[in-house]
């Protein structure tokens, strides 16, 4: 009997303080169960899903544009052939867990084909009036990135920007969305020629084209993509050449005039061919960024 009561005044203690531990632990799993998934999600620019755009970051953007059916186009002509873009976007859950975003595209220009790919462009799967959406589970804290390729038909009007919407919801919160612009270009550098005549050799009046007389040829160039956002992804023109050729139809100054030395370009390119008896001149721009633009100018003199 003695000895029980010995036993008793040792187990039940501890009995007493195991049972408080498991009741603290049961407790505080109750509490961390009771946080409340609540989903969050930013799209954007791979690398930078949340970029911003001219209000914010719903209308980010990422812009590219196509190579084909543009060449030699006026900035009123239109494309002589369809081309296609494939953009490169990110999806982030800025969520409180492990979520699953729908990728719709709730605008697009008429007469696009827009196309989704999970497995950077493996497969891409379309997103049309059969199909208008994909889910892409991505876990909490991470970034997931996928591919859209957006087909454009010909007879678009060149150096224009087409806006394609895409737009990522979280199945945890359906009200948490966030919008990207995908944004395809018919060109983006627009090339303007202006034609001045000098003439101070006092025969004729000051524009009059007489023997002796000056023309500066100016070629306007400018980037016309846009520009306005933080981290958007902007459309670079890199080593941007403009031929001048007086022999190339329907030039045919070569013939009529003499080269004049001192060409000049204000963005500093790289003029070749500015040298006496010159016939055809070109200028290297190294780098046009998105909204800047330059002036090439030389002169001929009337034979």
């Amino acid at each position: 009997m003695r000895i029980f009561k010995r036993l008793s005044r040792i187990v039940l203690p501890i009995l007493a303080g195991f049972a408080f531990l498991l009741s603290s632990v049961v407790c505080a799993a109750m509490i961390g169960d009771d946080t409340p998934n609540v989903g969050g999600v930013l799209v954007g620019p791979c690398g930078l899903p949340g970029a911003e755009g001219p209000t914010g970051v719903n209308d980010d953007f990422t812009n590219r544009s196509i190579n084909a059916g543009i060449a030699n186009l006026s900035p009123a002509g239109l494309t002589t052939a369809a081309g296609e873009v494939v953009f490169r976007n990110m999806v982030q859950n800025i969520g409180t867990s492990d979520d699953a975003f729908v990728i719709t595209v709730p605008a697009a220009p008429e007469g696009f084909r827009i196309e989704i790919s999970l497995n950077e462009g493996v497969s891409y799967t379309a997103l049309d009036a059969w199909n208008t959406n994909v889910t892409v589970p991505v876990a909490r804290g991470a970034a997931a990135i996928f591919f859209m390729r957006i087909s454009a038909p010909a007879g678009l009007r060149a150096l224009t920007g087409f806006d394609t919407v895409i737009r990522a919801r979280s199945t945890i919160t359906p009200t948490a969305t966030n919008d990207t612009i995908d944004r395809l270009y018919t060109g983006f550098i627009r090339l303007a020629r202006t034609v001045t005549v000098n003439n101070v050799t006092g025969a004729g009046g000051p524009n009059d084209p007489v023997s002796g007389a000056e023309i500066e040829f100016a070629i306007n160039y400018t980037n016309v993509s846009s520009a306005d956002g933080i981290g958007s992804s902007l459309l670079t023109a890199h080593n941007l050449v403009i031929s001048e050729d007086g022999k190339a139809a329907p030039d045919d100054w070569a013939a009529t005039t003499d080269h004049v030395t001192g060409a000049s370009d204000t963005q500093a390119g790289i003029i070749i061919g500015d040298r006496d008896g010159s016939s055809s001149l070109s200028d290297i721009i190294t780098t046009l960024e998105a909204g800047q633009s330059g002036v090439f100018k030389f002169k001929r003199r009337i034979k």
